[in-house]
């Protein structure tokens, strides 16, 4: 069974997702399960999990009944106020979801440096931990150490990082600290790693196989074949790639590095992570 682990689904309309800005044309349009089912199968993937892209209770909901629709979404990360002081009785409303496997904030987009050392959002993710749901930690590069800061003092949550940590792909002027730094989060055997988001990352037109090889590298190094996950992040992807490419670009990866290692990555990992 092949699991993209990481897609995600909208609705468009362009108040709800204001980041998608004029240069990610290709986005500006809906897109659903009934299209994500002809994408994965012509890939040759059976499940996927599903990721929050907007910060609302409504949009886990929604994902939440369309994965309920489907066998091929598996599991959803949702989002949630992990500050609110109302987070155990929320959860405990949304219990009955067994599809709803984690959560994730878009920490990336927060201009607060300590956001991650708030009192109330670490409570909310020892909530999480305590709960046996997971998180995907979506950071930029230069984030990095503060995490490594949050996960010390939440030492049981499972997470994993979403696309690499976002380094600078397109110039590497950030390489050393994003290898540092996830140096540094590879040695929580908790933490696990998403090989996705490296083209968007990339030189739009311009990229090559060539330029997402040592950060493929340095996550294989670090992280090891048994927490590294494949997952496309469709449709974001487009703007940069099609479906097959970011595909290919992993799979050639994986398997010259190991023969066997192309379940692990594309399906055994994600299925384990997620307890799906």
């Amino acid at each position: 069974m092949y699991i993209d682990a990481h897609h995600h689904l909208w609705n468009y309309n362009a108040a709800e997702y204001d980041w998608i800005d004029d240069s990610m044309t290709a986005l500006k349009r809906n897109f659903l399960v009934e299209e994500l089912e002809q994408t994965l199968h012509q890939n040759g993937f059976s499940s996927s999990i599903a990721v929050q892209a907007r910060q609302s209770i409504e949009e886990t909901l929604w994902l939440l009944s369309l994965a309920e629709q489907t066998e091929l979404i598996k599991g959803v990360v949702g989002w949630i106020d992990l500050k609110s002081d109302t987070l155990t009785q929320q959860l405990d409303t949304l219990a009955h979801h067994t599809k709803l496997v984690g959560f994730r904030h878009v920490i990336q987009g927060e201009n607060d440096p300590s956001f991650m050392e708030n009192p109330d959002f670490i409570r909310g993710l020892k909530i999480l931990a305590d709960r046996g749901y997971r998180y995907d930690l979506l950071i930029l590069a230069h984030q990095l150490p503060a995490a490594l800061n949050m996960l010390n003092m939440v030492p049981h949550l499972h997470v994993v990082i979403d696309h690499i940590a976002k380094p600078d792909i397109k110039s590497s002027s950030d390489f050393t600290q994003w290898q540092q730094g996830m140096a540094a989060l590879a040695k929580n055997p908790n933490c696990y790693c998403k090989l996705s988001g490296m083209v968007t990352e990339a030189d739009w037109q311009d990229w090559t196989n060539s330029d997402l090889q040592p950060f493929m590298q340095t996550v294989w190094d670090l992280f090891g074949q048994q927490r590294i996950m494949f997952g496309s992040d469709w449709p974001v992807c487009l703007v940069a790639a099609q479906y097959q490419v970011v595909k290919q670009v992993v799979v050639d990866f994986v398997q010259a590095q190991s023969p066997t290692a192309k379940q692990l990555v594309l399906g055994d990992n994600a299925q384990r992570f997620y307890r799906l």
